[in-house]
């Protein structure tokens, strides 16, 4: 019996992921619980797509989630633009260079992947990451390897989302938490951790009758959706080799 795919949650769209998670679900229902082996973890599951979905709704209510969202991918590029140029720059030949690398590359490793984290968690990353590059010991290392005005950059944008992130808090005010990147954070674990426990049970060869049927139409959806993602992916490879070529 063939395992559950994998699949990168954190690349799909917010529709796109409730879409997925409220699928998955209707296939466990489907299968039912017990017989996948869930029950313990199904109701936690339940939870998390219920507040998936309040958080979606409330923020397709505010005007100003479009610019959040708009906000965020642009501090997310810079933010990947400055450690990639870190990264890029611990193989120069000058010497001096690879050494303000290591020293910036260092500073940056502590705060781990911030795309990953809520907007409020990326938003205090990012303002203690550009302090700490701004301090007299980083500063000469930022300004060898040439991204001073990167990390400027970089604090413009966190201060612009952070503004627009507070007034869309305001319109919100009263309504149910409307942050979807938290609610993600919450029901990725679980949907990990319930497949995990289902791909456990067919490795040790203990899978129900009708688990191979749950799991061969979850694979025919998680291909769906690692289609769409890699044509996603290779349409951006062509924008960014046309943005060098200009």
């Amino acid at each position: 019996m063939k395992l559950i795919d994998n699949l990168n949650l954190h690349s799909l769209r917010n529709n796109e992921h409730y879409q997925f998670m409220t699928d998955f679900e209707n296939l466990i229902k489907d299968a039912t619980p017990e017989i996948l082996g869930i029950t313990v973890l199904h109701p936690a599951f339940i939870n998390a797509l219920s507040g998936l979905d309040s958080s979606l709704r409330v923020e397709k209510g505010s005007s100003k989630s479009a610019k959040v969202h708009e906000l965020d991918k642009l501090r997310d590029k810079t933010w990947r633009a400055i450690k990639k140029r870190v990264d890029a720059t611990t193989d120069s030949p000058v010497e001096e260079e690879v050494n303000s690398a290591k020293m910036v590359q260092r500073v940056i490793s502590l705060y781990g992947n911030i795309r990953k984290m809520s907007y409020n968690e990326e938003s205090a990353a990012i303002s203690n990451l550009v302090d700490d590059l701004h301090k007299e010991t980083n500063a000469p290392h930022v300004e060898q390897i040439g991204i001073t005005a990167w990390v400027t950059f970089l604090k413009e944008q966190n201060q612009a989302f952070q503004d627009v992130f507070d007034q869309r808090n305001t319109e919100l005010a009263g309504r149910l938490n409307g942050d979807v990147r938290s609610a993600r954070l919450i029901i990725d674990p679980i949907y990990k951790d319930i497949t995990d426990r289902i791909n456990a049970t067919i490795t040790l060869d203990m899978a129900a009758e009708g688990l191979e049927n749950f799991v061969n139409q979850l694979n025919e959806k998680i291909k769906y959706y690692q289609t769409q993602l890699a044509i996603r992916a290779g349409r951006n490879s062509k924008e960014e080799i046309a943005d060098t070529e200009v």
